[in-house]
Protein backbone atom coordinates (compact mmCIF):
# COMPACT_ATOMS: atom_id res chain seq x y z
CA UNK A 1 0.00 0.00 0.00
CA UNK A 2 1.34 3.41 -0.96
CA UNK A 3 1.14 6.74 0.89
CA UNK A 4 -1.08 8.04 -1.90
CA UNK A 5 -3.59 5.35 -0.90
CA UNK A 6 -3.69 6.10 2.86
CA UNK A 7 -3.57 9.91 2.65
CA UNK A 8 -7.18 10.32 1.38
CA UNK A 9 -8.42 8.47 4.47
CA UNK A 10 -6.24 10.50 6.86
CA UNK A 11 -7.34 13.75 5.22
CA UNK A 12 -10.96 12.65 5.26
CA UNK A 13 -10.89 11.92 9.01
CA UNK A 14 -9.37 15.36 9.65
CA UNK A 15 -11.92 17.13 7.45
CA UNK A 16 -14.95 15.24 8.81
CA UNK A 17 -13.98 15.77 12.45
CA UNK A 18 -13.36 19.48 11.80
CA UNK A 19 -16.56 20.11 9.85
CA UNK A 20 -19.02 17.71 11.54
CA UNK A 21 -17.71 17.63 15.14
CA UNK A 22 -15.94 21.01 15.28
CA UNK A 23 -12.94 19.06 16.52
CA UNK A 24 -9.31 19.06 15.37
CA UNK A 25 -7.42 15.79 15.25
CA UNK A 26 -3.72 15.06 15.57
CA UNK A 27 -2.41 12.29 13.34
CA UNK A 28 -0.01 9.75 14.82
CA UNK A 29 2.56 7.53 13.13
CA UNK A 30 1.28 5.27 10.35
CA UNK A 31 2.20 1.64 11.04
CA UNK A 32 1.51 -1.79 9.65
CA UNK A 33 -1.40 -3.18 11.65
CA UNK A 34 -0.71 -6.35 13.60
CA UNK A 35 -3.77 -8.42 14.61
CA UNK A 36 -4.32 -8.77 18.36
CA UNK A 37 -5.93 -11.73 20.08
CA UNK A 38 -7.38 -9.78 22.99
CA UNK A 39 -7.59 -6.31 24.42
CA UNK A 40 -8.76 -5.19 27.84
CA UNK A 41 -10.70 -2.23 26.51
CA UNK A 42 -14.11 -2.36 24.81
CA UNK A 43 -14.21 -0.81 21.34
CA UNK A 44 -16.82 0.32 18.87
CA UNK A 45 -15.55 -0.45 15.37
CA UNK A 46 -17.19 0.80 12.18
CA UNK A 47 -16.17 -0.82 8.88
CA UNK A 48 -16.90 -0.24 5.21
CA UNK A 49 -15.76 -2.35 2.25
CA UNK A 50 -14.61 -0.90 -1.05
CA UNK A 51 -14.90 -2.46 -4.50
CA UNK A 52 -14.49 -1.35 -8.10
CA UNK A 53 -11.19 -0.23 -9.59
CA UNK A 54 -9.76 -0.55 -6.08
CA UNK A 55 -10.69 -2.89 -3.26
CA UNK A 56 -10.20 -2.89 0.45
CA UNK A 57 -11.68 -2.01 3.81
CA UNK A 58 -11.55 1.01 6.09
CA UNK A 59 -12.35 0.67 9.76
CA UNK A 60 -12.54 3.23 12.54
CA UNK A 61 -11.83 1.90 16.03
CA UNK A 62 -13.09 3.92 19.01
CA UNK A 63 -12.74 3.16 22.72
CA UNK A 64 -16.26 3.34 24.20
CA UNK A 65 -15.66 6.72 25.91
CA UNK A 66 -14.35 8.27 22.68
CA UNK A 67 -17.29 6.84 20.72
CA UNK A 68 -19.80 8.36 23.15
CA UNK A 69 -18.09 11.76 23.06
CA UNK A 70 -17.60 11.78 19.27
CA UNK A 71 -21.19 10.83 18.52
CA UNK A 72 -22.34 13.25 21.21
CA UNK A 73 -20.60 16.13 19.44
CA UNK A 74 -21.91 14.85 16.10
CA UNK A 75 -25.58 14.88 17.20
CA UNK A 76 -25.49 17.46 20.01
CA UNK A 77 -26.31 15.08 22.89
CA UNK A 78 -24.50 13.49 25.82
CA UNK A 79 -24.43 9.71 26.14
CA UNK A 80 -23.98 7.84 29.41
CA UNK A 81 -23.84 4.40 27.78
CA UNK A 82 -23.18 2.91 24.38
CA UNK A 83 -26.67 2.44 23.00
CA UNK A 84 -28.16 2.05 19.53
CA UNK A 85 -27.79 5.79 18.86
CA UNK A 86 -24.04 5.63 19.52
CA UNK A 87 -23.71 2.52 17.34
CA UNK A 88 -25.70 4.20 14.53
CA UNK A 89 -23.62 7.38 14.94
CA UNK A 90 -20.36 5.48 14.50
CA UNK A 91 -21.86 3.83 11.40
CA UNK A 92 -22.71 7.25 10.02
CA UNK A 93 -19.25 8.66 10.82
CA UNK A 94 -17.47 5.80 9.00
CA UNK A 95 -19.89 6.23 6.10
CA UNK A 96 -19.09 9.94 5.81
CA UNK A 97 -15.32 9.41 6.20
CA UNK A 98 -15.27 6.65 3.55
CA UNK A 99 -17.48 8.63 1.16
CA UNK A 100 -15.29 11.70 1.54
CA UNK A 101 -12.11 9.64 1.00
CA UNK A 102 -13.66 8.00 -2.08
CA UNK A 103 -13.92 11.41 -3.80
CA UNK A 104 -10.16 11.94 -3.35
CA UNK A 105 -9.06 8.99 -5.49
CA UNK A 106 -8.36 10.28 -8.99
CA UNK A 107 -8.96 7.78 -11.79
CA UNK A 108 -10.80 5.24 -9.62
CA UNK A 109 -14.42 4.18 -9.66
CA UNK A 110 -15.05 2.90 -6.14
CA UNK A 111 -18.25 1.55 -4.63
CA UNK A 112 -18.77 1.42 -0.88
CA UNK A 113 -20.60 -1.25 1.08
CA UNK A 114 -23.04 -0.44 3.84
CA UNK A 115 -21.32 0.22 7.16
CA UNK A 116 -20.99 -2.55 9.72
CA UNK A 117 -20.50 -1.65 13.39
CA UNK A 118 -19.34 -4.09 16.07
CA UNK A 119 -18.71 -3.73 19.79
CA UNK A 120 -16.22 -5.77 21.78
CA UNK A 121 -12.67 -6.38 22.90
CA UNK A 122 -11.70 -9.40 20.82
CA UNK A 123 -11.46 -8.88 17.09
CA UNK A 124 -9.20 -9.53 14.12
CA UNK A 125 -9.47 -7.81 10.77
CA UNK A 126 -8.66 -10.25 8.00
CA UNK A 127 -9.18 -10.28 4.29
CA UNK A 128 -8.90 -12.86 1.56
CA UNK A 129 -6.59 -10.87 -0.68
CA UNK A 130 -3.55 -10.88 1.64
CA UNK A 131 -3.60 -7.10 1.62
CA UNK A 132 -1.46 -5.11 4.02
CA UNK A 133 -3.37 -3.26 6.74
CA UNK A 134 -2.12 0.15 7.82
CA UNK A 135 -3.10 1.60 11.18
CA UNK A 136 -3.24 5.34 11.85
CA UNK A 137 -3.76 6.58 15.42
CA UNK A 138 -5.50 9.90 16.04
CA UNK A 139 -5.89 12.02 19.16
CA UNK A 140 -8.50 14.71 19.69
CA UNK A 141 -10.47 16.54 22.36
CA UNK A 142 -13.02 13.68 22.33
CA UNK A 143 -10.28 11.08 22.86
CA UNK A 144 -7.99 8.78 20.95
CA UNK A 145 -9.09 6.49 18.12
CA UNK A 146 -7.59 4.89 15.05
CA UNK A 147 -8.33 3.89 11.50
CA UNK A 148 -7.17 0.72 9.83
CA UNK A 149 -7.10 0.59 6.05
CA UNK A 150 -6.39 -2.01 3.41
CA UNK A 151 -6.51 -0.62 -0.13
CA UNK A 152 -5.32 -2.03 -3.42
CA UNK A 153 -5.96 -0.80 -6.95
CA UNK A 154 -7.31 -3.57 -9.17
CA UNK A 155 -5.44 -3.88 -12.46
CA UNK A 156 -8.33 -5.40 -14.41
CA UNK A 157 -11.66 -5.20 -12.52
CA UNK A 158 -13.57 -7.09 -15.25
CA UNK A 159 -11.12 -10.01 -15.18
CA UNK A 160 -11.20 -10.01 -11.37
CA UNK A 161 -15.01 -10.39 -11.37
CA UNK A 162 -14.83 -13.14 -13.99
CA UNK A 163 -12.29 -15.05 -11.88
CA UNK A 164 -14.23 -14.70 -8.63
CA UNK A 165 -15.81 -17.86 -7.32
CA UNK A 166 -19.03 -18.00 -5.36
CA UNK A 167 -19.41 -20.47 -2.49
CA UNK A 168 -22.79 -22.12 -2.07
Amino acid sequence: MKAEHINPFINSVSEVFKSMLNCDVKVGKVEISEPKDCDEEQYIIGMIGMSGTARGVISMKFPEETAKKAVGKFVGLEFETVDSEVIDGIGELINIVAGNAKTKFQGHSISLSLPTVVKGSVYKLKNLGKLVWLSVPFSSEVGSFSIEVSFKPVEDPVKEVENASVSR
